[in-house]
């Protein structure tokens, strides 16, 4: 405890005053070993319920909070975190609704091991330096990222325990739905439905990347899930005999307002577009605002498809759209990452359900 004495100068006070209290010089003050307070917080189980009780109250009179953990992960090299690196900004897992069950599904799972989260975005504001991945972690959860980002490839460099999400790379274990047999399904579907020319909406294929082109230009990037869905609707028209020429890709910043933009676009510049296919919901959510504002209607004259099921109904008519377990999951890359076993690409169920819009 600090207890001035009256011999003490006040410099000498103010210095014994901001002594850093240590484990070490608890158990001296105290008149216990090193081993018997480190346990009352490591290992409670080794020590009487009074003896753990007095330790307690103890530290806490002198203002001892417990070790450092800092100094324990670097002593042991466990942190009990975890990272998870997304593309987006810090505040895109507080608003998009798959990523909000998604970080649920990882945070439950975390919970209950009582392990840490440390969030890692790719995208940080104008005036920021690229995010670092060197912040004490046991491994990471990729989630859809830009593969060739820096911040991926020093991850990488760590070799520590990753699980990626939507995308796989073959040294690490996954979790995904088939996302080729997803939009697969939903491309066979429109065009069964009679629909022979199509926007895309899309988020970016690489950063930075943003615009309308025709399917005919080869889509490449390092967003592999971007790349996947796209070039699944491209196999399709292909297959069937659809022009690519007829088609059109517009690349765009994740949100409902550049969905909206987006579908203004492809719609006024190429008005024989009569389907447009969504890479996500809320991607949807703005075509439908479009449309509707703006008169034309669902599914009628545009047909409209999603992706997510986070959205069942927009003003009214139901969504089409491909239904996956976000929260899910998240639980399963947060199990496989602890687990640290083999290699395992896990495949989610998903289901396309076909309701109004298209």
């Amino acid at each position: 405890m600090n207890i001035k004495n009256e011999n003490q100068t006040p410099g000498e006070y103010k210095k014994q005053k901001h002594t850093r209290i240590t484990i070490k010089s608890l158990a001296s003050e105290m008149g216990i070993s090193h081993t018997t307070i480190s346990n009352a917080w490591n290992n409670p189980e080794k020590l009487s319920a009074d003896l753990r009780e007095r330790i307690f109250s103890y530290a806490k009179s002198v203002g001892f909070q417990g070790p450092d953990k800092l100094a324990r992960a670097l002593r042991t090299g466990k942190s009990d975190a975890i990272g998870v690196v997304f593309n987006d900004s810090m505040s895109y897992v507080f608003i998009d609704p798959h990523d909000i069950k998604l970080m649920r599904g990882i945070a439950i799972r975390c919970e209950e091991q009582n392990i840490n989260l440390v969030l890692i975005p790719l995208q940080k504001g104008a005036s920021c330096k690229s995010p670092s991945p060197t912040t004490l972690v046991d491994g990471y959860i990729l989630n859809a990222t830009y593969n060739n980002a820096e911040v991926i490839q020093q991850t990488l460099a760590r070799h520590l325990p990753i699980v990626t999400l939507d995308f796989q790379l073959p040294q690490y274990s996954s979790v995904s739905i088939d996302n080729t047999c997803a939009m697969r399904d939903i491309a066979t579907y429109l065009l069964q439905k009679g629909h022979r020319h199509f926007g895309i909406i899309a988020f970016s294929s690489s950063p930075g990347v943003r615009g309308m082109r025709h399917l005919e230009q080869a889509i490449v990037g390092d967003n592999t899930l971007m790349l996947t869905r796209v070039n699944a609707c491209r196999d399709v028209f292909h297959e069937h005999g659809i022009p690519l020429g007829d088609s059109w890709l517009y690349e765009t910043q994740h949100d409902e307002q550049h969905g909206e933009l987006a579908a203004e676009t492809l719609l006024t510049a190429h008005p024989a577009i009569t389907a447009l296919v969504c890479l996500s919901d809320r991607f949807a959510v703005g075509a439908v605002n479009y449309c509707q504002r703006n008169g034309l209607p669902i599914p009628q004259r545009v047909a409209i498809a999603g992706f997510d099921n986070m959205t069942p109904e927009v003003n009214g008519i139901g969504l089409t759209t491909i239904a996956q377990d976000a929260e899910r999951k998240g639980e399963i890359a947060v199990e496989l990452l602890l687990k640290n076993g083999p290699v395992t690409h896990y495949a989610l169920e998903y289901q396309l359900i076909v309701r109004e819009t298209a």
